[in-house]
């Protein structure tokens, strides 16, 4: 069953002539960014709430539903950045084949929001829902043009034993090319594959989004449903990490974030981080990769007279990588290599 999801306010406040700007909101860091947490209107004329975004010491984000004074809250949060083309993976521990049937989960870039084109444009869904019937599919992959009108969707029904997942899709200019996997997937390993598609208009440059936007995730209600879970219970989904992949890069270290270490060049093979140095050091330096909660994951020395350092079989997900001489620090994504 083809189901589009309920638009988001955003598109009546552009066409009120309104600033296209974030709604009142907290900030918070995750995966290399900041995000506004919506605290007011959201999709399907939801409210949301602050309390119910967070990140917890694992460096895990939260999303929920909760209930207060006898009113559904729900989870909504965009980038303050805008991301293009890539691929977008997200590994995500809950049970989104089991989710309530009035409960849609959201992963997806969304322009309307910065004003870049009018709502039902520009964005690109992977969305677990049923839209308040227990009997339609509980799988979305849906695309809202550049410009135009012509909405490309594909809808499946899956299931799975766990709670562990990989949702993905890789956004070119002439394509998207979506897959949803059970477990937690490397990029480029394709097994437990229970949801895939490619979208490749004939005209892409109208039917593709073409320029980068912020990304949203949400956890919220169907409009036409009662806008309460029908079980009547909360709701969490723990999104254990997101990376973006700009065209080209399939491996290694690609996102920035902070001032960068001085004299200090970084470079991976696969998931070796190799730092070198213009010149051989006088003395030793110690470095500490801390993990996104600030927990030391390993500290390694520099050797006196070595102009290199070596650190094999990083994790993939958001590094700080700490100069302890200098208190300088870099924060690094490392990707798994296909």
């Amino acid at each position: 069953m083809t189901r589009l999801r309920s638009r988001p306010a955003w598109g009546l406040l552009l066409a009120l002539g309104a600033s296209p700007a974030f709604p009142a909101a907290t900030t918070l860091q995750w995966a290399g960014h900041t995000w506004n947490v919506t605290t007011s209107g959201m999709a399907g004329n939801n409210t949301g709430s602050a309390s119910n975004v967070f990140v917890d010491s694992d460096g895990y984000l939260h999303l929920k539903i909760t209930q207060s004074n006898g009113k559904w809250l729900c989870a909504e949060l965009f980038t303050q950045d805008t991301l293009g083309f890539g691929t977008y993976r997200w590994q995500i521990d809950a049970p989104i084949d089991r989710l309530d049937k009035n409960v849609v989960l959201g992963l997806f870039p969304y322009g309307p929001i910065v004003g870049t084109g009018a709502d039902g444009t520009n964005e690109i869904d992977i969305e677990y829902a049923r839209w308040g019937d227990s009997t339609w599919d509980n799988g979305n992959f849906t695309v809202y043009p550049n410009s135009g009108t012509v909405v490309g969707q594909s809808t499946f029904t899956f299931s799975m034993a766990g709670t562990y997942s990989t949702s993905s899709f890789d956004w070119s200019a002439t394509s998207i090319r979506y897959r949803a996997q059970e477990g937690f997937k490397a990029v480029g390993d394709t097994t437990g594959t229970f949801g895939k598609w490619t979208y490749a208009p004939s005209n892409p440059s109208t039917n593709i989004p073409q320029k980068a936007v912020p990304l949203g995730m949400n956890l919220w209600l169907c409009s036409e449903c009662t806008q309460a879970p029908s079980d009547g219970k909360p709701v969490e989904v723990i999104v254990r990490q997101f990376l973006h992949l700009p065209p080209g890069a399939t491996t290694g270290i690609v996102r920035d974030r902070s001032e960068p270490v001085s004299d200090m060049r970084i470079a991976t093979v696969g998931r070796t981080l190799r730092i070198a140095f213009p010149a051989p050091l006088d003395a030793e330096r110690i470095f500490d990769l801390l993990d996104p909660s600030g927990r030391t994951e390993r500290t390694f020395v520099a050797g006196r007279g070595s102009s290199e350092a070596t650190l094999r079989d990083l994790a993939p997900g958001l590094h700080l990588l700490l100069d302890r001489s200098s208190r300088e620090s870099r924060s690094l994504t490392v990707f798994d290599s296909d």
